[in-house]
């Protein structure tokens, strides 16, 4: 992502969510950018649950083949993932 590095990826509702998602499973995965807009990281690979917190999971993402990362996997927009960033983006618009 154009030499960006983020720390965290986003984001929860209110309510905690269990785990959802098996090994194997591809998801995308979205972050906040520091100036607050919503991006998709990338594509995933599920490959193991952190069990301690909800929705936290060890991915490997598809442009970065063996190397896994640490993520908060959000159900939402899983299944229309550039609508969902439209949306998400343009309530927090001024």
């Amino acid at each position: 992502m154009c030499g960006l590095h983020f720390e965290f990826v986003l984001f929860g509702w209110e309510n905690a969510m269990s785990h959802q998602y098996k090994t194997g499973d591809v998801v995308t995965v979205f972050q906040i950018t520091p100036s607050k807009e919503l991006v998709i990281e990338g594509k995933a690979t599920i490959r193991k649950r952190v069990a301690e917190v909800d929705e936290q999971y060890k991915v490997e993402f598809v442009h970065k083949p063996g190397s896994t990362y640490e993520r908060f996997v959000d159900s939402w927009g899983q299944n229309d993932p550039e609508k969902y960033l439209r949306d998400f983006n343009n309530r927090l618009a001024p």
